[in-house]
């Protein structure tokens, strides 16, 4: 048995909607009731958000924040544009500041470029060092802070520049900087990767964040995946970060096209992450 929880357990706002504004006090409210301690934000539209309203709806809840964005279309951590290559810079340099204002102290996403972007060939050595001058320097930035960056690799079908948590780790260790890691999401995993538990042995402390539901988008614990055998992996790789449900509104109909889910994955959106919770935290709380 854990004599304390080392982990934290959060939920995506992609659960009720695909873009927070910062009217949606009800998710915290929700979010506490389902049994949550934190909640991470998900927005394109961050430099509309009051700061300080965000903190204050965290701190009447008691839930703490992480914060989630991506590439806006037309922007690229790749693209050999000049102008476009900075301003995706910026674009993340922009969040960081934000998280900075918000007192977050986690930032993630699937960074190289807009999620769904294909170039219909893999990626080419060019294309490799832009994204490493990149992020070395967004790293600049982020040493500045008490953030941490975790990029996300993504599937095959919606990333092309990375997509293994090996491509990953290439990554970081060309910008060499320790605020910055990866975000590992067990949905795209369980395509890309040949045994998803050495995979998070192969990340090891460059795992920083963990995005968490069943191998079709539904529930954690509806599907086949070894839920307790990766719980003692985390353990094993001294796992202290978040392990945050994200799945989708399926009612949200562009949230649902962007996601691909043609159909009901459970009976609510709200029933993924409260019944996810508790299998989650149960699960953790009996190794």
């Amino acid at each position: 048995m854990i004599a304390s929880p080392q982990i934290k357990f959060g939920v995506h706002t992609f659960i009720w909607k695909k873009e927070f504004l910062e009217e949606e006090e009800y998710v915290f409210a929700e979010a506490k009731a389902w049994g949550f301690d934190g909640v991470e934000i998900a927005s394109h539209f961050f430099d509309q958000i009051d700061p300080g309203r965000l903190k204050d709806f965290a701190c009447q809840s008691g839930l703490e924040l992480t914060f989630c964005t991506s590439l806006p279309p037309g922007l690229s951590l790749t693209t050999e544009d000049e102008a476009g290559w900075r301003d995706s810079i910026a674009y993340l340099q922009r969040a960081i500041a934000f998280c900075q204002q918000c007192g977050i102290t986690q930032l993630s996403g699937p960074f190289p470029h807009p999620v769904g972007q294909l170039s219909g060939e893999p990626l080419q050595k060019k294309e490799t060092i832009r994204m490493q001058d990149a992020f070395k320097l967004v790293a600049e930035t982020l040493v500045k802070t008490d953030i941490r960056l975790a990029i996300e690799p993504l599937n095959r079908f919606q990333g092309y520049a990375l997509n293994t948590v090996s491509q990953g780790l290439e990554l970081l260790d060309a910008v060499n900087c320790s605020q910055l890691g990866l975000l590992l999401d067990l949905f795209h995993m369980n395509i890309e990767e040949k045994d998803v538990l050495q995979a998070f042995h192969q990340a090891g402390s460059s795992c920083f964040h963990i995005h968490a539901c069943a191998k079709d988008r539904g529930t954690p614990g509806s599907d086949s995946f070894p839920w307790d055998d990766w719980f003692q992996v985390l353990q094993e790789i001294n796992y202290r970060g978040w392990v945050t449900i994200e799945s989708f509104n399926f009612e949200d109909k562009e949230l649902a096209s962007g996601a691909r889910l043609w159909r009901p994955l459970a009976p609510s959106s709200a029933d993924i992450a409260r019944d996810g919770v508790k299998f989650l935290r149960q699960t953790y709380q009996n190794q």
